[in-house]
């Protein structure tokens, strides 16, 4: 999950519990409150109801529509006591419960708990509901035949029951009540959340692939039917990439065309040139320098087409088990070979055994730009260092290549890797600045990485990074 879907779900779910306490703090505050705990008056939400509607009733009805009531009612005890004690369903009042009544009432009149009413018939009445269930009929008898003392009723019958205290009013609501209501604000708040960021993400993981190179993404499946803003969002980010898409394909099929119609005059040139040696022989320097050109030019519009090819997903080759040791070795002894007439040498102190599911081609291009890079940019660096690792996971393979010549300014590094880019800190003027170009491209489309860094000591650093793909037919494990 995002930061997005955080930021989401805690404001909604704080809303959404900000509404519940308020809610729940408005009940809480105006409901009645007393100055000590309430024992037998029940207090709770529903006593305040169920008293005024016994309230109304004994004052327009009388004793007998009372009766009536209470004999339909039997989820909550109200009782009705008039100036005497007695009830008017003849039910035992302890008188503990009846004092309790009399003196909430007179700490707040208004209360709609306890209640003082008048019927029609000028009987004055106090109304309260009391906790647990009350017998009906005649006073219950003791243990020795007597009536039940009016302090003490009987067990289980009892008026107040056998619960604690209650404090009033001013109660929690119930603790499963809380939870439920709490569980159904997470789950609203993970849902909206997750309905708002889900796009975001989608579009989020659509501009990496489009950064890095990958036009087909597209974000229309994850939108799916929505209609609204963030789906037109995506809509039209597919809408920009698919003309991107097709932009980017026009420029490399002109490239590519144009480099094959470049190299079909250029084969002609070199054969005229070839003509012309033979009949003027005493123009050949200058048939040198013509031919050098078309060489040059030629070499220019081979990489210019290796790069198009690249680019445009046309390997040429079938992907296959490919030594790594064997391809590096053979492009060192190369190497090696150039170097040796000006006194330079090319070391590899730890040759490493790695197998790689790719296309050798390639990878031998991207090797052998790497290092002929280092040759011939570094002229004054008389080791080039070559070192090769596996992971201890024995997942990833890495070449290093390590030169001690001027290095590369550090705000050139990122372009290092463009086409046509030329170093300020360079001295040769060889080359067209494509072959780094045609590595990363080489490299990535092996799924792996390459960068450049300066070396504290002095010169560069370019190291490349591969995904190994073992088989266990090949006898390449590659581990060291």
């Amino acid at each position: 999950m995002g930061r997005l879907f955080w930021k989401f779900f805690l404001f909604i779910l704080l809303a959404q519990l900000g509404g519940i306490v308020a809610v729940a703090a408005m009940f809480w505050l105006a409901q009645p409150r007393f100055d000590r705990p309430v024992q037998g008056v029940d207090a709770g939400p529903a006593a305040r109801t169920y008293v005024s509607a016994a309230a109304a009733i004994l004052h327009y009805g009388g004793a007998a529509a009372f009766k009536d009531w209470a004999a339909h009612e039997p989820r909550l005890t109200v009782l009705a006591v008039d100036e005497s004690g007695r009830d008017v369903l003849a039910r035992t009042v302890p008188a503990n419960l009846l004092a309790e009544a009399r003196e909430l009432h007179q700490a707040d009149p208004a209360s709609p708990l306890v209640m003082q009413v008048t019927d029609v018939e000028q009987h004055s009445y106090l109304v309260f509901a009391a906790r647990g269930e009350a017998p009906h009929g005649a006073p219950e008898e003791g243990p020795a035949g007597n009536p039940a003392p009016p302090g003490n009723p009987a067990p289980g019958g009892a008026l107040g029951g056998p619960h604690g205290p209650q404090t009033g009013m001013h109660s929690f609501p119930p603790r499963g009540a809380m939870i439920a209501t709490l569980l159904a604000s997470l789950l609203t708040a993970a849902l909206l959340a997750w309905y708002v960021a889900k796009p975001i993400r989608g579009l989020k993981s659509a501009f990496q692939a489009v950064s890095g190179g990958h036009l087909d993404h597209r974000v229309a499946p994850l939108i799916g039917a929505r209609k609204d803003e963030l789906a037109d969002l995506g809509r039209e980010f597919d809408a920009m990439t698919a003309q991107l898409q097709d932009s980017m394909s026009r420029q490399r099929r002109l490239l590519h065309d144009v480099s094959h119609e470049v190299r079909s005059p250029l084969a002609r040139l070199q054969a005229a040139i070839g003509i012309l040696r033979q009949r003027h022989a005493s123009e050949d320097s200058t048939v040198d320098r013509i031919e050098e050109e078309i060489a040059r030019i030629d070499r220019l519009v081979g990489e210019l087409l290796r790069l198009s090819r690249i680019e445009a997903g046309e390997h040429g080759e079938a992907a296959e088990e490919v030594d790594l040791r064997e391809l590096l070795a053979q492009i060192l002894a190369d190497a090696t070979f150039e170097v040796q007439s000006s006194g330079r040498r090319v070391v590899w102190d730890r040759p490493i055994a790695a197998a790689i599911l790719g296309r050798p081609e390639m990878l031998r291009v991207a090797f052998e730009n790497i290092i002929r890079n280092a040759i011939k940019h570094a002229p004054q660096s008389e080791v080039i260092a070559i070192e090769t690792c596996v992971d201890p996971a024995g997942e990833r393979y890495t070449l290093r290549v390590l030169d001690t010549g001027p290095g590369v300014r550090e705000d050139e590094l990122a372009s290092l890797f463009t086409p046509f880019f030329r170093s300020t800190q360079s001295t040769s003027i060889e080359g067209h600045g494509l072959g780094l170009a045609i590595a990363r491209r080489s490299i990535e489309a092996h799924g792996g990485t390459i960068r450049a860094r300066n070396r504290a000591t002095g010169g560069l650093v370019i190291e490349i990074e591969l995904p190994l793909r073992r088989n266990s037919t090949s006898g390449v494990d590659g581990r060291a």
